[in-house]
């Protein structure tokens, strides 16, 4: 398998990834399809003080140990993601 095959397999994995945390985030936290359950941690945890979410951001960033602060890059990817979508109405 090439490179390029590979690079594309992998980012295909990571969709399908997201796609999981999406679907868990509305069906298991009545959150909105858009955002992963990783992102809604960091946004509701950090940035609006939810203890819950804390507390839940804190168990997820143990869980992907080797990342610096998943949670907060994922809801980075979760912002690009909305922002390459409502470009494409612009």
């Amino acid at each position: 398998m090439t490179t390029d095959r590979l690079n594309q397999a992998g980012g295909r994995l990571l969709r399908l990834a997201a796609l999981g945390s999406q679907l868990v985030n509305v069906i298991a936290f009545d959150g909105s399809p858009d955002e992963t359950v990783s992102g809604r941690a960091y946004r509701q945890g950090v940035l609006q003080g939810c203890a819950k979410w804390e507390r839940r951001r804190r168990w997820i960033n143990r869980a992907f140990w080797w990342q610096t602060d998943h949670c907060r890059g994922s809801h980075l990817q979760d912002l690009r993601m909305a922002r390459a979508i409502t470009a494409l109405y612009d």
